[in-house]
């Protein structure tokens, strides 16, 4: 059976009384798999390496804008020679509390439903032709951020800005194929539910368990092992807001045998207990944001 050592921490933003955080960040990338309850959009400003979202693998390099729904699984993977300039900027935007400012750009609000719907795949373009004008872009609104100023109609206008020059869908980075640790991540997506095991894997992908572990842990930099334990927290997570399953029913849904195994094992990834992350129901579903310079993210 696998191990399940959680990862350090799991990115879950809490906006607070905000409705978006900025930061542009330099190196530390997130290392593991994570997710936000929020919208998230990431523009690559210096570095290379891959992307992982979902089930799915992009390159990443400069000019390049991704887009990740709430609840998308997702990690940044930079090459070691691009880890010292890597560097990024970072908006998580409540989406539910700026669609109302959105009411006169009824395209626009349309393209922000199309990008925070729960279960769409996330949004990734190039816009390496454009990499000057979005760097005044996000070094005007990094002022605005930095002085508090980022309120609900900065909020949009931001928004705005963005949407007027990210292409439509029919033009956006394809995802790459092939990789090995995509069938393993479609593999526990069917099967996260069931008792795990390296040896069961293995088998119906017919590989040896070393091969598969190697090859996992090179293309992700992340053990089996985890990102099955932060795969079945947010399956957890989604039941917690938005069903009335109780929270024994919940953690044998999403593989855990033990009900006291599962309610440890969400504390130590989450930070609080299934009962009181369902008691803030109202807050996670609707999440306003951290203070951009509070925030270590991917």
């Amino acid at each position: 059976m696998l191990p399940t050592r959680l990862p350090d921490r799991l990115e879950l933003i809490s906006l607070r009384d905000n409705i978006i955080s900025f930061s542009r960040l330099n190196a530390n990338p997130v290392r593991y798999h994570h997710w936000h309850q929020c919208l998230e959009v990431l523009y690559v400003e210096e570095g290379y390496g891959v992307v992982i979202a979902d089930n799915r693998h992009y390159t990443m390099r400069p000019g390049r804008i991704f887009v990740f729904p709430p609840f998308t699984l997702h990690k940044i993977m930079v090459e070691e020679r691009a880890a010292t300039i890597y560097r990024r900027t970072i908006i998580h935007v409540d989406q539910h509390a700026v669609l109302p400012a959105l009411d006169a750009f009824p395209h626009h609000k349309q393209k922000l439903l199309r990008l925070s719907a729960r279960g769409s795949e996330a949004f990734v373009a190039d816009l390496t032709d454009l990499h000057p004008w979005m760097t005044t872009l996000f070094t005007h609104y990094g002022a605005l951020a930095d002085g508090d100023e980022l309120d609900k109609e900065n909020a949009a206008t931001l928004l705005l800005s963005l949407f007027s020059m990210i292409p439509t869908q029919e033009t956006t980075i394809r995802e790459d194929e092939y990789r090995l640790s995509r069938q393993v991540m479609l593999w526990v997506e069917e099967n996260y539910m069931k008792k795990i095991s390296l040896e069961k894997l293995a088998a119906d992908l017919n590989k040896s368990r070393c091969y598969l572990s190697r090859r996992f842990h090179a293309e992700t930099g992340e053990k089996i092992n985890e990102y099955v334990s932060t795969y079945r927290l947010r399956k957890a997570c989604e039941l917690l807001l938005r069903s009335e399953m109780s929270i024994h029913e919940i953690g044998a849904h999403v593989g855990f045998a033990d009900a006291t195994y599962f309610i440890t094992s969400f504390k130590k990834g989450i930070g609080k207990t299934p009962l009181q992350y369902r008691k803030n129901k109202s807050s996670a579903l609707a999440p306003p944001a951290v203070p951009s310079r509070a925030l270590h993210i991917g």
